[in-house]
């Protein structure tokens, strides 16, 4: 049989929808441990799940819960398990989107009626269940349906379970498993990263579903080394599909490029039932977006990143935008994807600057938040800069847990989402200031990283060390660090442009060690009198 991912399989989903049914068949199936949360809760108090609630209500129960389901994660790490849920055992989001980057989560459904004729089947006319035990119990079932409706969706996959049998289930339920995605939490806009070799032909269809008709937006250069393994599912779609190629290059992430997407969603007549597909690097899919959430007042779209920049950044998380004059990404909105494709294969066709580049985006999402991330860099700088397509599946994922954990807790950069921006207020400057064109956005950010350590130990908050060990490591992944005077004093000047402005301030956001970053509220002038002082 084909070997198992490590993460845990957790089947969750409200009560009676077969969750202890389907996750022991499976994990006899597999001849993996079975995990039952409530029998283990019951096993450790010696109370039934209903006495447990009446003596200690249900804030407490869900307190133990949690605690249980994190213990049993643990024991989880080293060997595949599947574990049962009880139907509320995620209802805290915080625990959700912790457990969404450790396991897979899959939620079964039923209707209502489904629901509570199997409770009654499985507890009786007494009512069992504490939630269900007052009242009327299909009134109590639409409730708390509703009530946990955001817990339910945000899972790596849904399957419903009326009508059909426990192996039908299952082999969905495995299916989802053995994508092994990465899930972006984002409420009823939640979806999968799929990251791998050879996806894109293979999964491109059924991300994209039913829609009346697609639109493939990608650039000329894109379009030549990887377009026919986008056109060809669409096409087999049967709807109609239309395409539109724009110039390649930041220098034309712009309102007018944006216009080339809006004339050929009207030449094809594309409606609210249909979809964009973003098949290219970082100015593809964020000009995808942004076309998808503003054509008939927002459609469907697909990201099919094919840059490592893109990857590991642009396409995860649903900031969409272009740039206006030297403000970067100025115009733009938050519009989730239905799905992204990362194909690592991809990689071996993108040039070896842009390539390289990209690599700061990566050094800091590590710094951000995956210190096992940042050491694997240091270990194995030689296989990164080799392409090792094994070490960048795993360098990609690592990355999208990263980003699909932060977007998940803010998914509009009001909080913590904007430690995404480490690097990224000097480097969108020098980026702009050279056109951008002197500089790749990959290369203003590892040199907007150099600087916002620089600055940081100014201010006391980052230690001279891990500047150093930063430094190393963008010297061995062939990134530029060397900083400009010239370079500072223009590019400085473009600061008020920041699209993170607030006043006369902006969130600058420091390094204290890797894995532990803070933004703070910093005067612009004060970045711009201390700027050219952090050249070489």
């Amino acid at each position: 049989m084909q070997s198992l991912p490590l993460r845990p399989l957790l089947v969750s989903g409200f009560m009676a929808t077969g969750k202890t049914t389907v996750a022991r068949y499976l994990a006899e199936k597999w001849g993996v441990v079975w995990i039952d949360l409530d029998h283990e809760m019951e096993r450790r108090a010696g109370q039934t799940i209903a006495q447990m609630f009446s003596s200690q209500g249900e804030r407490a129960f869900r307190a133990l819960e949690s605690q249980t389901l994190l213990e049993q994660l643990q024991k989880c790490e080293q060997k595949p398990c599947v574990m049962s849920l009880g139907g509320g055992a995620l209802v805290d989001r915080e625990l959700r989107v912790r457990v969404l980057s450790q396991a897979v989560v899959v939620t079964l459904e039923a209707s209502v009626e489904s629901i509570v004729q199997r409770a009654r089947a499985q507890d009786g006319e007494s009512g069992a269940r504490p939630l269900l035990a007052t009242g009327d119990p299909e009134q109590a079932v639409i409730r708390l349906l509703k009530e946990r409706r955001t817990t339910y969706l945000e899972a790596h996959g849904l399957v419903a379970t009326d009508g059909r049998d426990v192996a039908d289930i299952a082999s969905e339920v495995e299916r989802i498993y053995r994508a092994d995605a990465v899930v972006v939490a984002a409420g009823e806009q939640s979806y999968g990263v799929r990251i791998g070799s050879d996806l894109i032909e293979s999964h491109l269809a059924a991300l994209v579903g039913s829609p009346s008709g697609t639109l493939l937006v990608s650039d000329t250069q894109v379009s030549q080394l990887h377009g026919d393994k986008a056109r060809r599912p669409l096409l087999d779609l049967g709807v109609k599909t239309a395409q539109v190629l724009l110039t390649p290059g930041e220098e034309h992430k712009n309102l007018e490029g944006l216009s080339q997407i809006y004339h050929a969603a009207f030449e094809s007549g594309l409606d609210r039932k249909g979809a964009l597909v973003g098949l290219g690097g970082g100015v593809v899919t964020d000009m995808t977006g942004f076309a998808a959430a503003t054509w008939v007042r927002g459609v469907r779209w697909v990201g099919v990143p094919t840059t490592l920049l893109s990857m590991v950044d642009a396409s995860v998380g649903g900031k969409t935008a272009v740039d206006f004059q030297t403000a970067k990404n100025s115009v733009g909105a938050f519009w989730q994807p239905s799905g992204v494709i990362c194909d690592v294969q991809t990689l071996l066709t993108e040039s070896d600057r842009a390539y390289i580049g990209a690599l700061s985006e990566v050094v800091k999402t590590a710094i951000i938040g995956d210190p096992v991330l940042f050491a694997l860099l240091e270990d194995q700088a030689d296989r990164v800069l080799s392409r090792d397509l094994e070490l960048l599946r795993v360098i990609v994922d690592r990355c999208v847990r990263v980003k699909a954990r932060i977007v998940a807790l803010d998914e509009r950069e009001s909080g913590i989402r904007a430690h995404l921006n480490l690097g990224h207020t000097i480097g969108h400057a020098l980026e702009s200031s050279g056109g951008y064109t002197a500089l790749t956005h990959g290369e203003a950010v590892s040199l907007g990283l150099v600087a916002a350590l620089r600055f940081g130990e100014r201010k006391g908050h980052t230690p001279s060390v891990l500047t150093q060990r930063v430094l190393d490591l963008l010297v061995r992944l062939r990134l530029p660090h060397q900083l400009s005077r010239e370079q500072l004093a223009q590019s400085t000047q473009l600061l008020a442009h920041d699209k993170k402005r607030a006043g006369s301030k902006v969130r600058f956001i420091y390094a204290r060690a890797v894995g532990d970053v803070f933004d703070q509220a910093t005067e612009l002038s004060e970045i711009e009198r201390g700027a050219v002082e952090l050249a070489d």
